[in-house]
């Protein structure tokens, strides 16, 4: 007799989804995600709009990546009309980027998924027996809002940020006061690897997978660059991502399903580690070279670890950015004004805190927008999720496991690991 688990709504994740299994009561049939939240057209919308405009409109694809967002879409409208930003705007960008990182990370790993660990249903229950790891969390998510609050004039969809520079530039005596509190967080950042270190992967999800990340332009470890590494030894600039990336629509899902070379593959803080954590330096180096053995290419649940020692890495490497602007800011530099002859097609990607996020804008000779296409992290691993999902659920039937409750919790917690963020996956649907 068949059988089905239905999880309606995936806790504990950003955005709308749900999984769905049916067995037949020794072999399971079916499992998928199912992404439910409305599609929101950013392409369409977007359509026929000044390029500067559309620029401040992408980044509502999502409040969580809005930096993300506001940069990649930047690094493209740039491209497609020719503009070189100077080396300040681009480390400002970098800076603005890595507190959307700190934000993020520290949001997934203490108050998402540490609870899957600790033996939480939620955060708030964790925080009556760990205060002290809560507060870590929040202390860390509010610095990373500070720093976009200060390059970015607000800590979501940050307008501060526009083509060929900012409206305005920050002070030096901002970025001397974000250094000081990033100093004082060292600690904290490294809380949640002391806790991630005790627990080890469910060894159900084990299985070969191949690696995507963007290389680094500066050989450093950061989210800026135009080529792509694969962990199979391919390589491929950042225009060709069309090429290499495929996308396909299925009827149960409002998100594409990326893959690469007709396979399902891997993006995010675990590729990034895989790929280039030798370009970690200073104290996230040395916890990188201590717990190295806890990163198993493999395995979806090696992703928190990854994270836990990115958010060391950018706390350091902000404020070493922030050092550096507080004495060597030029505070009156203005933005370089875009100025559109000829019609143009620029590509960028960059590394959201999920993962890969590719961004390919064209505009006419009147800096309109032709047309935009947005492949987002999410999209890109939805299909490995389901794979890894497909795993799982094999492992418990076959062990005799058949409580609908344990599985779930299971699947959830591998879910929780990729840290999908769905709101940003469902925008690219096809309008027909």
């Amino acid at each position: 007799m068949t059988r089905e688990i239905s999880i309606d709504h995936i806790a504990r994740i950003e955005g709308k989804a749900g999984i769905e299994v049916t067995y037949d009561g020794s072999q399971v049939e079916l499992v998928r995600i199912n992404v439910f939240e409305g599609p929101r057209y950013f392409e369409a919308i977007t359509k026929g709009k000044p390029v500067e405009e559309a620029t401040a409109v992408f980044p509502r694809i999502c409040s969580f990546c809005a930096a993300a967002h506001k940069v990649t879409a930047l690094q493209a409208a740039e491209n497609a009309i020719g503009l070189q930003p100077t080396e300040q705007t681009r480390l400002l960008r970098e800076l603005l980027y890595i507190g959307d990182y700190i934000e993020s990370h520290a949001l997934h790993l203490f108050l998402l998924a540490l609870p899957d660990f600790l033996g939480y249903p939620d955060g708030f229950s964790m925080a009556e027996d760990h205060p002290d790891v809560i507060d870590a969390g929040i202390a860390l998510k509010d610095i990373g809002a500070d720093i976009q609050t200060v390059i970015g004039s607000r800590y979501i969809h940050q307008e501060n940020a526009i083509m060929g520079g900012f409206g305005k530039i920050p002070s030096k005596e901002s970025f001397g006061t974000l250094a000081r509190r990033l100093k004082m967080l060292h600690g904290k950042a490294e809380e949640a690897l002391e806790q991630l270190v005790s627990y080890p992967n469910w060894r159900e999800v084990d299985a070969k997978r191949t690696h995507l990340a963007l290389e680094p332009y500066d050989g450093s470890y950061t989210m800026i660059g135009d080529k792509v590494k694969a962990s199979d030894g391919g390589k491929f600039k950042s225009d060709a991502y069309q090429v290499r990336i495929a996308e396909e629509v299925v009827p149960y899902s409002f998100a594409k399903h990326g893959t690469y070379k007709s396979q399902p593959f891997m993006t995010g803080a675990i590729s990034r580690f895989t790929l280039f954590g030798d370009g970690m330096t200073g104290r996230a180096g040395e916890l990188a070279e201590t717990y190295g053995s806890h990163l198993d290419p493999k395995n979806p649940m090696s992703n928190n670890f990854a994270q836990s020692v990115e958010l060391v890495h950018f706390v350091h490497r902000a404020e070493e950015i922030a050092k550096n602007l507080a004495s060597d800011l030029k505070p009156y530099e203005k933005r370089i004004e875009p100025k559109v002859t000829k019609g143009g097609k620029g590509v960028a990607i960059t590394e959201a805190p999920r993962g890969l996020l590719a961004y390919t804008i064209e505009v006419d000779k009147n800096a309109r927008v032709v047309s935009a296409d947005i492949v987002t992290p999410t999209a890109m691993f939805l299909p490995m999720m389901e794979a890894d999902l497909r795993r799982m659920s094999e492992s418990l039937v076959s062990s005799g496991i058949n409580e609908a409750d344990e599985i779930g919790n299971k699947l959830e917690t591998i879910v929780r690991s990729y840290d999908p963020c769905v709101s940003c996956s469902v925008h690219v649907a096809d309008i027909r």
